[in-house]
């Protein structure tokens, strides 16, 4: 498996043919030369469709037709548990893999370094295009930077040091010496190309799969958070949050951020956007009847009494749900799996009305991958985590995710870690970003192995900080990258 070496180079022929839908939708060439592309604006677009391709691999959101999609993650965190063998989420999650588990240990790394790829490509190519209005070729120039720094910020946080590649490949190129740099420098790369980003892409709502400003912004918060930057951090996020003219407001319908109220929704930050029944997923099947991966009772738990958000996440016994007329139980259930041993289910992000058992009925929810909450909260914490907890627009950040109509929770009345902390939990409670931030805190050791994945209690295994460099490009690696300590 020849990954980030050889890709560039196959890219070169495969980014004319991937097809993103929606606004992102254009119609592929068939068989383009590449001397002979880059004639046209259009063309330039076309091309950028391939750097968005790779967000609709499942191990990033959800792949068309396929049953597997990025809420897996969850269950590596104290948040879910996997009964499913997909993609080795459940070996992860009980830590038992090494570098040569395959799954999210070896794909992750292959389709992000494709990502990269894809970028690379198109930026060394985009100044081919004639007669393009500057303002034009740096915002489109500013999107592939903005999803580069997007793909090596998910790597980095995953494998640690890692090599950094800004061109594309070249047949003969010396790419089998290429070093891994340290995550300290790819950082540094990753903030560059964000600034890039920040300041040539537009200050608009997000509506069409398009990065904006505000995505930029929002990922560059994260990315510095990731790295306990915390006053850079809150910074960055506070020229987005104090803008009066930020685009960007919270949702007054929680639960319709993830199915059923997505079109132009201010509080949706990026997402990966489908339309059926071109372009559909399984998740209402998936995780709605299947049910293998579920909420464990720790989550449950973190909920504050009478918190709506709870109701609106999760399953519990007599919920409203078509696969069984009675309501959430396990007798006369007509879903594929069995109801889980924690009788509870993920309700975010599935319709209640649909029994999809027989995988008839297409999704098309839009995964979302930022919203405008978890900048709000990513503010109050990197506020906090800098001294300026006290700070009451920090205070207010919190309290406003809280008081969103339709959860209207009681305000807090200062700012402690722990609170933090929980709110992040409970407000982003299933959309994969909960084993990030157990990494990022440095608690993972000791909450994971605290949490059990199976009816018996089998507690897990918490293996390391990093993921192992994937075993078969330490193969082609091996006179010069070390593998991570932890799978030496």
């Amino acid at each position: 498996m020849r990954t980030f070496i050889t890709i560039g180079i196959l890219v070169m022929s495969a980014v004319f043919v991937t097809s993103c839908k929606k606004a992102l939708d254009k119609d592929p060439l068939s068989n383009p030369n590449a001397e002979n592309y880059w004639r046209t604006e259009g063309e330039a677009n076309k091309a950028l469709v391939a750097c968005y391709a790779k967000l609709k691999e499942p191990i990033f959101s959800n792949g068309k037709g396929q049953s597997g999609n990025f809420l897996y993650w969850e269950a590596l965190s104290d948040n879910a548990s996997n009964t499913s063998n997909y993609e080795a989420f459940d070996i992860v999650m009980r830590g038992d893999h090494n570098s040569a588990t395959t799954g999210i240990i070896s794909k992750t790394f292959t389709f992000g370094f494709q990502g990269i790829a894809s970028c690379n490509y198109f930026l060394a190519n985009v100044d081919r295009v004639p007669n393009m209005a500057e303002a034009t070729n740096k915002k489109l120039k500013a999107e592939a930077l903005f999803l580069r720094a997007y793909y090596y910020n998910e790597l980095t946080q995953l494998y640690g040091a890692l090599p950094i590649i800004l061109q594309p490949a070249e047949l003969g190129g010396d790419y089998a010496n290429t070093p891994r740099s340290p995550k300290a420098d790819v950082v540094t790369q990753i903030l560059k190309d964000l600034d890039y980003a920040i300041a040539n892409l537009p200050q608009l709502a997000y509506t069409d799969g398009h990065a904006v400003k505000g995505t930029a912004i929002a990922l560059k918060t994260r990315v510095l958070l990731n790295n306990e930057r915390y006053g850079e951090a809150a910074n960055a996020a506070w020229t987005l949050i104090g803008d009066p003219a930020n685009p960007f407001q919270l949702s007054a319908n929680y639960a319709g951020i993830f199915f059923g109220d997505q079109f132009n929704n201010k509080e949706i930050m990026l997402s990966v956007q489908f339309r059926a029944p071109d372009d559909y997923h399984s998740l209402d099947q998936v995780i709605g009847g299947r049910m293998s991966v579920f909420p464990t009772v720790e989550l449950r738990n973190a909920y504050e009494p009478n918190d709506p958000r709870r109701k609106m996440t999760i399953f519990e016994a007599n919920d409203p749900w078509a696969y069984n007329p009675g309501g959430f139980k396990q007798a006369g259930s007509t879903a594929e799996g069995q109801i889980p041993y924690t009788t509870m289910a993920f309700k975010k992000w599935v319709n209640p009305a649909i029994n999809n058992a027989s995988g008839a009925t297409l999704s098309d929810q839009h995964m979302v991958k930022i919203r405008y909450a978890d900048l709000l909260l990513m503010y109050a914490e990197a506020m906090f985590e800098s001294g300026q907890g006290a700070d009451l627009r920090a205070l207010k950040a919190l309290n406003d995710v809280r008081a969103r109509p339709g959860v209207n929770m009681p305000a807090k009345l200062a700012l402690t870690r722990e609170i933090i902390r929980n709110e992040r939990r409970i407000e982003l409670a299933f959309e994969g970003l909960r084993y990030n931030d157990l990494i990022r805190w440095k608690i993972a050791a000791q909450v994971i192995p605290q949490v059990p994945y199976d009816a018996k209690g089998t507690k897990r295994k918490f293996k390391s900080y990093l993921f192992p460099i994937p075993l078969g490009q330490m193969d082609i690696m091996r006179n010069v990258w070390t593998q991570n300590p932890d799978f030496l």
